[in-house]
């Protein structure tokens, strides 16, 4: 008989914020870290909701899709880090050479991304 975890035995992460433009990608991430166990999981398609959100919002957790349209989250990611939340980058570009100092050794979610990969990013 396969292992299931009963709801009840799943640990609870606390709040988790996706801001992710691609619908379908933002769907799947809210379903990998639902399943992981954050709830609840708010899923945001543009910057603006993003920055109105954290300022009245606490999370515990976000993943943070770097480009956003024509624009990139990075002023986003610097109000995460005043905050102290904990958060990834996602990213569906190979090369980040670009990315601020600040950000170098900061995590990366290579697009597509898997559940598992999450995991290991949380621990």
């Amino acid at each position: 008989m396969p292992f299931s975890i009963d709801s009840s035995e799943r640990r609870q992460l606390g709040a988790a914020l996706i801001v992710e433009d691609n619908p379908i990608i933002a769907l799947d991430t809210q379903t990998m870290l639902e399943d992981l166990g954050f709830a609840p999981v708010k899923v945001l398609t543009s910057l603006a909701e993003g920055i109105e959100t954290i300022a009245r919002e606490i999370y515990n957790f976000v993943i943070l899709d770097v480009k956003m349209g024509d624009d990139t989250s990075l002023k986003f990611a610097e109000m995460l880090l005043d905050r102290g939340t904990r958060f990834v980058f996602a990213s569906g570009y190979s090369d980040m050479a670009e990315m601020p100092e600040m950000f170098r050794n900061h995590a990366i979610l290579s697009k597509p991304y898997t559940k598992d990969q999450i995991q290991k990013l949380i621990g």
